[in-house]
This record gives structure tokens, sequence and C-alpha cells, in this order.
């Protein structure tokens, strides 16, 4: 029997079934194909989800602390004449913003990258600005310091001058010749004690200046360098999308910058005032 007797010998009821099986089948794979595809899609939204997800949220914490950095490092450098640079580091206060800023680079858009570069740049070519003045202002703190010693063992000297006249006074049988030598001695001592005071004072008046005159010239250069801190803290702000209007982000910036300038300036023209 040939192939095309033998198919025609099937009953229908027989090639009803099979070709409903294989249509049925058919079905089947092409639906667990369209799943698959689909879980494949799925799978691979997912995961990158995640992972914008872990980026997102590495970015988060590296973003805040370096604004918190940079806050500590602007109160740091305002800090810096009240410190004894010679017994510190100055770059020690200046390490945890460019450990951030670091940081900030490696996890960071271009741009805010190229920004966190730009400042922490800046930031350190103001603190080798800063150093020559510290220096003088240690100087200074140097001169109170010494100044003050000598002042405090003269007066101690002086204080001890008066007891021994008051005993000699009390002994009810005082010596001319031990009383004079003992004011000769008070006179000497006070003289040292009022130059030392005046030297001291001096000193101060000094420090003073040279204070006023270094937070004049490092709120001077802060007020240049803040364009860029603005800038980066807009772009941090984009990419933590905490978009909002950014122009009255800006803004608002620039105006507690205006403020705080003219309330700074008033506060050095007073204090010159006093020292003048």
């Amino acid at each position: 029997m040939c192939i095309a007797q033998l198919i025609q010998s099937v009953p229908d009821v027989i090639w009803s079934g099979i070709i409903a099986s294989f249509l049925t089948l058919s079905g089947v794979l092409i639906s667990n194909r369209s799943n698959t595809t689909r879980l494949n899609t799925q799978l691979t939204h997912d995961r990158e989800e995640k992972i914008k997800e872990r980026t997102l949220s590495l970015r988060r914490e590296v973003y805040l602390k370096a604004a918190e950095e940079l806050v500590k490092l602007n109160a740091y450098l305002a800090s810096l004449p009240q410190q004894d640079i010679a017994k510190g580091n100055l770059g020690e206060g200046f390490v945890g913003f460019q450990t951030a800023s670091a940081r900030l680079q490696l996890v960071a858009e271009p741009q805010t990258t190229l920004l966190a570069m730009r400042l922490s740049g800046t930031y350190g070519e103001l603190l080798l600005e800063l150093t020559p003045r510290l220096m003088v202002l240690g100087e200074a703190k140097s001169d109170i310091q010494i100044a003050d010693d000598l002042y405090t063992k003269a007066n101690n000297e002086v204080q001890r001058i008066l007891s021994a006249m008051t005993q000699q006074n009390e002994s009810g049988k005082p010596g001319q010749q031990a009383f004079d030598a003992l004011q000769r001695s008070f006179q000497f001592s006070q003289e040292q004690a009022s130059q030392f005071a005046a030297n001291r004072s001096a000193g101060w008046a000094s420090f003073n200046r040279g204070n006023i005159a270094f937070m004049r010239h490092l709120f001077s250069r802060l007020r240049e360098i803040a364009p860029q801190q603005m800038k980066l803290m807009v772009e941090i702000r984009r990419a933590l999308s905490l978009i909002g209007d950014l122009s009255k982000v800006e803004e608002e910036m620039q105006k507690q910058l205006d403020r705080m300038t003219e309330k700074l300036t008033q506060f050095l023209q007073s204090m010159e005032s006093k020292i003048a």
C-alpha cells in the first residue's frame, strides 16, 4: 500500500484529532516562547532597575557626605586663625572634603565629576594661599604667649616684694636699708610687668588686625568660589532627582550669600573700629 493510500485510509475523525493536537502543541510552543521572551525582558528590566537603584543609593550617600564635608571645610577655614599651626597640621581639616570629593568623582556623572574636581582644586589653592597669612598670625600669637608668661612672672615678683614689704612693716623693727632695697626691686618688677603687659596688648592688637585681614580675604575668596559650589549643588540635586526649579534654588543661594557677606562686612567694620 502506498503512502497516499495509507493516508486516505485514515478516518477523518482521526485526522481532525491529529490536526487539533498539532495546533494545540504549536500554540503551546508559541505561548512558551512568548512567555520566555517576556520573562527575559522582565528579568533584564528588573536587573537594570536594581543596578540603577544601587547606583542611586550609593550616589546619594556619597553626595550627602560631600555636601556635609564642604560645610565642615568652610567652618574649618574660618577657624584657622585660632589654631596653633605649630602643633597641628593645616591640611588635617582638608582631608575630609578631599576624601569625599574623591569618592564623588568615582560614582558621579561626568559633569558632576568635573565640577567636583575643579572645586577640590580651588580649595587646595586657597589653603596654600592662606598659609603665609596664618604664619603671620602664628608669630603674633607666639609674641602674645611670651609676653604673657613674662608678665605673669614679673607680676608674681611684684606680689612677692609687696608681701616682703608688708612683713617688714609689721615686724616692729623695719630696717630702712632693707626696705629701700625692696622698694627698688618693687619699682623694677612693676616696670617690667607694665612693659610686658604693653607688649602683650600690642601683640593682641597685631593679631586682631591680622585676623580681620585674614577673614576679609577668606570670605572674599569664598564669595568667588561660591558659584562653583552652587553649580555642584545643583548638579547633585539633579542627580538625586531633586529637580524642582533649580534656577530658584541657585537664586536663593545667591541671596543668602549676599546677606551673609553684608552681615560679615558690618561685623568686621565694628571690630576694626574697636582696635583702631
